[in-house]
């Protein structure tokens, strides 16, 4: 009688399927410029902007994806909470559904102990990469793993990037999570600056700022984790050594490090406009720092995005 039960419910639902169709699906996604097309930039805009409808409806910019049996039918654009249509082109319509895990937004805030931090010391143990042919490499700081944020790494990591430095994506090898080395030193080499004042041997040390993540729906703190939200086209990087999709380790904020202050620094610009650059962590002015970092090969890349 059981199994007779079971043959007439499942043929109920095959013929219900078959008559009304399967039910919509829905993808949300943090920021705006993507094209569904499934390509590899897309597929990368997928996994990394993929957040759920509470984080959507609260962020500034997002997209909702509608799928019916399977294909794509229908987007919107949600701006500041306005919810507009979003037109399709050709080449998006039928775009496939995917079974895609939301990532979730951490925020950075300032507390009074931590082993995650901003800015300090370098660690004598830490080895800074450092070159006679360009401006320096700043310490900034350290995430640890114990924070539920940061529990995806492989180790501990100590951030040190040339935050002054003209580059696009610059990739480092954390192999050897003390002794990290620039992957491609000719590049780095064609990399100028936009500092005069700066040289090889300038040292910039910053305040330590410690830091512990919260989970959040928007982009909030002194910066963020989990997923970025561009100020600029999404420029998210493929990982040169495994060409897998890098992960978001921390969004740092212009407004949010325009509280970390230098400690000392033996910069000394001969033009005062340019002091400014030097009071305080900062990224080209009013820029954001990009973090990624790709757990499997241990390659960091840095990106540096501003309005």
């Amino acid at each position: 009688m059981k199994i007779l039960t079971r043959i007439i419910l499942l043929t109920f639902l095959g013929l219900f399927t078959s008559c009304f169709g399967q039910k919509e699906e829905h993808i949300y996604l943090a920021g705006w410029e993507a094209e569904f097309n499934g390509d590899e930039q897309c597929q990368k805009f997928l996994e990394t902007q993929v957040v759920d409808k509470e984080t959507a409806s609260t962020i500034w910019s997002s997209i909702e994806l509608v799928f019916k049996d399977g294909e794509l039918i229908k987007a919107y654009n949600s701006d500041e909470g306005h919810k507009t249509e979003r037109k399709l082109n050709e080449n998006e319509i039928g775009f496939e559904f995917q079974k895609l895990v939301p990532n979730q937004i951490y925020s950075l805030n300032q507390v009074s102990s931590s082993e995650s931090y901003l800015g300090g010391e370098t660690p004598e143990e830490f080895n800074i990469p450092t070159f006679e042919f360009t401006a320096p490499f700043q310490y900034l700081g350290k995430f640890s793993k114990t924070d539920e944020a940061f529990n995806w790494l492989p180790f501990d990591l100590h951030i040190a990037a040339p935050v002054y430095l003209n580059f696009d994506k610059l990739f480092i090898d954390y192999s050897d999570p003390l002794n990290p080395k620039v992957l491609d030193i000719e590049e780095l080499k064609q990399t100028d600056n936009s500092y005069d004042d700066l040289k090889s041997d300038s040292e910039i040390v910053y305040e330590k700022v410690y830091l512990k993540t919260e989970k959040e729906t928007d982009f909030v703190g002194i910066g963020h984790t989990g997923v970025p939200s561009w100020i600029q086209n999404p420029d998210i990087p493929a990982c040169p050594k495994s060409n897998k999709t890098m992960k978001l380790l921390c969004q740092l904020t212009y407004n949010g490090v325009d509280n970390i202050k230098t400690k000392r620094t033996n910069v000394k610009p001969e033009d005062e406009w340019y002091k400014q650059y030097f009071e305080n962590m900062n990224f080209w002015g009013d820029g954001d720092l990009y973090i990624f970092f790709e757990p499997d090969s241990k390659i960091m890349c840095f990106i540096i995005q501003h309005t």
